[in-house]
């Protein structure tokens, strides 16, 4: 005779199992109506497809937030590595961001909705972690950007919410960034070797703008028919500086011959520098730019000095350093993906060979794929009603314009919007190359 014990477990098991076929036969269906949409919808399939992998990914954050808070992270962490199949470290890692993102409610119930992405749920729940005791993150504020921007300009909107927020001891804040600081690095079972580093604002910048520098003496020495990739470079780059000495002979502890551009207003009221802060907005302080001034390249202009002309018209087709500096401060990056300013080129928005002259507010910053999106007629260069300078893609089918360049307004010559004064106004920026 059966224990009903038994009897129990096993309904019990065949009801699950009833269940998660029921589920797997509904989403069946629903791939099966994504895949249908084809022809003319594949870019409203892809917009679903998108809404699906968001939603689909706070059913697992909720799920992992409470498997950890019924049996523990340890156990939640074996479940994925055995049963999901996925590696102890990303195992891990996806516990503790479920914990971050069960502490934004409103950013957890947004990503349930596919309002936004797994990255921007993951950039706002780790902003409200870093967020000083005091002075909390604004998460709806944060969650209009974010339904709004892509992922890598959201980034740095976060980045500036963050800096707004923390105000106070610049010191005890930079101690507890380079508290989080690490390198590590993973050998693969084909011997390669792979490599995850974390640094503080002012260490990634050193190091950000030393490995440019090496990556494009690289590019100037290669065959220009036979050329590395960019990520092939940045490693040769990086191997050279660590293994190699970097180009200085060997020299132990000789300057890289790189630049980090530190911006920093002077009070003319008060005859001082005040504000302090790299190219993306991170604060610095006395101490650190102290430290940096030490061994600084100070630019002897400011950035409406006429010794140093911002307006070079046609009299020349190149960005000069100088012009490439206030670019860096005003545009903190490419305008269209926010990558670093080490990887942008100078964009002539109304094009040189149309007649745009090499001016500061005729140019902006654009990475090597934006650029390519602009001058093969995909994307075109837009200025807001405060003169910042955006990336706007073109939607499918659209008529390219007829006019020779596509900037939305006429550039004035006026101060460069990324040129922040001091809150009196008597203030103006001063690049210093560090």
């Amino acid at each position: 005779m059966t224990d009903p014990r038994l009897r129990s477990a096993e309904s019990g098991a065949e009801s699950g199992a009833d269940a998660a076929a029921r589920v797997l036969a509904s989403f069946d269906a629903s791939l099966a109506g994504l895949r249908a949409m084809g022809g003319e919808r594949l870019e409203e399939r892809l917009r679903l497809v998108g809404r699906c992998e968001s939603r689909l990914a706070a059913v697992k954050a909720e799920t992992i937030g409470a498997l950890a808070r019924r049996d523990g992270e340890a156990r939640a962490a074996d479940v994925l590595r055995n049963d999901v199949k996925q590696s102890r470290g990303s195992a891990k890692r996806q516990v503790k961001e479920a914990g971050r993102l069960a502490r934004v409610p409103k950013a957890a119930e947004a990503l349930a909705e596919g309002a936004i992405t797994p990255q921007h749920a993951r950039l706002i729940a780790e902003a409200a972690e870093a967020a000083p005791p005091g002075a909390p993150i604004d998460e709806q504020e944060l969650l209009t950007a974010a339904e709004n921007e892509p992922a890598d300009l959201f980034g740095r909107t976060v980045r500036e919410h963050l800096n707004e927020r923390d105000r106070g001891d610049l010191e005890e804040r930079r101690r507890r960034q380079r508290a989080q600081r690490r390198l590590t690095w993973k050998r693969h079972p084909d011997g390669m070797f792979e490599l995850f580093g974390r640094f503080d604002p002012v260490a990634g910048g050193r190091i950000e703008t030393a490995i440019a520098a090496a990556a494009n003496g690289l590019w100037h020495a290669e065959d220009p028919k036979n050329r590395s990739t960019a990520p092939q470079r940045f490693a040769d780059a990086l191997e050279s500086l660590v293994a190699r000495g970097g180009g200085n002979n060997g020299t132990a502890g000789a300057a890289q011959g790189a630049d980090l551009l530190v911006i920093v207003d002077y009070d003319i009221l008060a005859g001082r520098l005040a504000h302090p802060r790299l190219v993306d907005g991170t604060p610095l302080s006395a101490e650190e730019l102290l430290r940096l001034a030490c061994d600084a390249n100070i630019l002897p202009a400011v950035f409406k000095q006429k010794g140093r002309a911002l307006w070079l018209g046609r009299g020349r087709r190149h960005a000069t350093k100088h012009q490439r500096s206030v670019l860096a401060a005003r545009d903190k990056g490419c305008v269209g993906c926010a990558a670093s300013p080490n990887w942008c080129q100078a964009h002539h928005v109304r094009h040189w060979e149309h007649g745009g002259g090499t001016d500061i507010d005729n140019m902006c910053l654009l990475c090597s794929h934006c650029h390519q999106q602009v001058h093969t007629d995909r994307a075109d260069i837009i200025q807001d009603p405060h003169g910042r300078f955006n990336l706007h893609h073109r939607t499918r089918g659209r008529v390219a314009s007829a006019a020779p360049d596509r900037a939305r307004a006429a550039p004035q010559h006026n101060t460069p919007s990324g040129n922040r004064r001091s809150g009196n106004g008597t203030g103006v920026s001063l690049p210093l190359r560090c």
